[in-house]
């Protein structure tokens, strides 16, 4: 079969390429997806650029399908069933997203309970294709850590309404699907930055207030929303301008809970060592992988709560609104495994913003 790999070159449009191999049977806890669309992330070139990833290594962390085969172990889904994965691709030689089928472990897979078409529709909408169903999985597994672990957000939604939350860079990927989650699960007020062309479509997702991230006075414009109730704050960016703001826009509640998407924490910013702050470190990895070695070499590991914690959000909760939530705008690249390469290029560059990149076989 051919699958997209990486190809030891850091030339541009040549960090992956096509090539045939042969897949090892499916463990009892896995099971066998016959692609039809994929997905590319940031972590997908940054691994093949920071050496992480080995020639040879299947690239890509985001597929949809149909399942060909279940593990013995597996419960929960069937042959046929369309789903889409999060798989931790770009270092090993056989597991990978980009290939004509995809070996998945039992954690992170989405199965939508209906049919999914192929569309060529690029707009924002609700997942009922493909190709909208392959750029919602990785996002969804690191909310859920996010949310449900590393924040520890209650479910009541009573006990939520009066509660804020800042999602720095809500039209990112991430951020997009944040604030759905936020609203439509826990029932939280939502306050988010981004750009202002971008306001009126986070507004339909769900955000109650939004600013423009590079307004000077965008940090006391969200204090004086807040008013000392923002107690959760995700930084989608995660560079250390961006979680000091963040910082400083969640000050005034009694107790806050911060989280950044790259282990950001007080040893990055100026903090006020009278306030109570909780840092979460969300790697999405790990709703699946006993340990990760972060970009800087520091080893984080699994803990039975995350996977407790996890695994209640996606089998309890998630089901309940998956066709709910919508994805974000596409870009969608012509079709075969050649475009991998393409679109990880597009990313390198930072040539993509507001869209999620998706191909098809």
């Amino acid at each position: 079969m051919k699958v997209a790999v990486v190809s030891g070159s850091l030339e541009p449009n040549q960090l992956t390429k096509v090539a045939d191999i042969e897949l090892p049977p499916i463990k009892p806890n896995q099971l066998l997806i016959k692609s039809e669309a994929f997905a590319i992330n940031p972590t997908d070139w940054k691994h093949i650029v920071s050496h992480k990833s080995k020639p040879g290594n299947i690239a890509g962390c985001d597929v949809s399908g149909t399942v060909a085969e279940v593990g013995s172990e597996v419960t929960g889904f069937k042959v046929g069933d369309h789903v889409s994965s999060f798989i931790h691709g770009n270092t090993q030689d056989f597991v990978g997203a980009f290939g004509e089928y995809v070996i998945a472990n039992n954690k992170a897979i989405i199965n939508y309970g209906r049919e999914l078409k192929h569309s060529d529709n690029t707009e924002p909408g609700t997942i009922d294709s493909f190709e909208g169903a392959a750029s919602v999985t990785l996002g969804l597994d690191t909310v859920a850590l996010s949310f449900a672990y590393e924040l520890g957000i209650d479910y009541d939604k009573t006990k939520n309404k009066d509660k804020f939350i800042l999602i720095w860079s809500g039209a990112t990927a991430t951020g997009i699907l944040a604030i759905q989650v936020a609203k439509l699960i826990y029932g939280l007020q939502v306050i988010t930055t981004a750009s202002p062309k971008n306001h009126e479509f986070l507004k339909s997702l769900g955000a109650d207030y939004l600013f423009d991230y590079k307004d000077a006075e965008v940090v006391d414009k969200i204090k004086e929303v807040g008013k000392g109730k923002i107690v959760y704050g995700l930084d989608t960016i995660a560079s250390d301008e961006t979680f000091q703001k963040l910082y400083d826009a969640t000050e005034g509640a009694p107790e806050v809970f911060l989280d950044s998407l790259l282990g950001k924490d007080a040893k990055h910013i100026v903090t006020d060592p009278k306030r109570v702050v909780h840092y979460g470190h969300t790697v999405a990895y790990l709703a699946f992988d006993k340990e990760y070695i972060l970009g800087d070499g520091i080893k984080v590991y699994q803990e039975p709560e995350m996977v407790t914690k996890f695994d209640e959000f996606w089998t309890k909760y998630l089901p309940k609104y998956i066709h709910q939530i919508k994805h974000s705008h596409l870009l969608i690249l012509k079709p075969g495994l050649e475009s991998a390469a393409e679109g990880l290029e597009l990313l390198r560059q930072g040539k993509i913003s507001a869209k999620k990149v998706v191909f098809t076989l």
